[in-house]
């Protein structure tokens, strides 16, 4: 296959940002109209697949905002020396290839690439080992003594190892930096993310926001029969929740606010804060499988403000003897009662998943001008 101009990042950043520009959504059990007791279930038809290359942005934060960027930081390797990449399980490396690539202005574009696809003995084949065994050592080219020393390394085609409901997206690509005082041989374990959405598919550019109301309680399931336990979910525990206001795009205007979450085997129950605000929020449903996999759902809320009822008007008591009385209990069988509401917003137990993963913004370097074309299908 011919290689793009510019080959397609992956996801560039986590929490309500999926494949291209789509919102996660997640669905919900109760009718359209309802607003109380919602409950939603974990049992999405599509799961996107990604793998994320922690040692470039640090590990994953679904909670993070996707408008806060992140730069790259890029592993060292050595010329002529190996790295290796250790994929998850989840996905199959049987026909995959790699590509390594020099950017000489910073364009975006490659202007030299070494492809394991070429022929054996070209000038700019790249050998890699390891297909079908989930661990892939590629060989890194010598050192040419031109330009700055900076690549970008992509394995692709990748496919999944799980079931029709699950689909592997683009490359996996790192960044690198080739130092001759880099390890001669380094390893590197990318982060499998599964993205998620209903009842909307993740395809569906339709929005579905779910309508719950102020004050009131939100239960997750994750059923007996949903995919997400292909990832090793067996249950909820450990798993995080964070709410983020919505702009009118349905974009989020900041990083999702971590809720508190009471959990119960495959169930979790947490509250919408009795003080949210009227409007559209995006909500985060986070959690690390046994696997090492992360998934992330979401859901679209459309919050509506708890309905206050005035206390009803009591005719003015009829006066009577003062009686001493030693209890709080007033001679006319009223009761003195102080009443309030708060609108703290409980913060919950520190992320399972955090650390950082900003979105991606690559730094270019320049290299010298390409001599070869390339031909590897990334």
């Amino acid at each position: 296959m011919s290689t793009p101009t510019k080959a397609r990042r992956p996801l560039q950043r986590l929490g309500l940002v999926g494949i291209g520009s789509a919102v996660l959504l997640v669905g919900i059990a109760p009718a359209a109209g309802a607003a109380e007791n919602v409950v939603i279930l974990l049992e999405p038809g599509e799961v996107a697949l990604s793998a994320f290359p922690d040692e470039n942005f640090g590990a994953t934060d679904p909670m993070a905002d996707p408008a806060t960027a992140q730069a790259s930081t890029p592993v060292a390797v050595q010329y002529s020396g190996t790295v290796t990449v250790e994929l998850p399980a989840e996905l199959d490396t049987t026909a995959v290839e790699a590509m390594l690539e020099f950017d000489d202005d910073g364009d975006g574009i490659a202007d030299v690439t070494y492809d394991s696809s070429l022929a054996a003995g070209d000038s700019n084949d790249l050998v890699i080992t390891g297909q079908g065994t989930g661990s892939i050592t590629v060989t890194l080219p010598a050192d040419d003594g031109a330009g700055v020393d900076s690549a970008t390394l992509f394995l692709a085609p990748l496919t999944t190892t799980l079931g029709p409901a699950f689909t592997y997206y683009d490359p996996l690509f790192y960044e690198l930096a080739l130092d001759a005082a880099a390890p001669v041989a380094a390893t590197v374990t990318p982060e499998l993310v599964a993205l998620s959405q209903v009842p909307c598919a993740i395809s569906s550019t339709t929005p579905c926001p779910v309508p719950v109301t102020a004050g009131s309680t939100v239960t997750l399931d994750l059923t007996t029969g949903s995919v997400l336990r292909e990832l090793g979910l067996t249950d909820l525990t450990g798993v995080e929740v964070g709410l983020q206001a919505l702009d009118a795009n349905g974009d989020p205007t900041g990083a999702a606010v971590p809720l508190t979450v009471q959990v119960s085997g495959s169930t979790a129950t947490f509250e919408v804060p009795a003080g949210t605000a009227a409007g559209s929020y995006g909500l985060v449903v986070a959690q690390q499988a046994s696997s090492g996999a992360i998934s992330v759902i979401a859901v679209e809320l459309t919050v509506a403000a708890a309905t206050v009822t005035p206390p009803a008007e009591t005719a003015a008591p009829t006066p009577q003897a003062t009686v001493v009385n030693a209890g709080l209990r007033s001679n006319t069988g009223v009761e003195a009662a102080e009443s309030g509401t708060s609108t703290a917003v409980a913060l919950g137990a520190g992320m399972l998943l955090l650390a950082g993963a900003g979105g991606v913004a690559v730094a270019r370097n320049r290299r010298r001008p390409a001599t070869e074309s390339s031909s590897c299908g990334v």
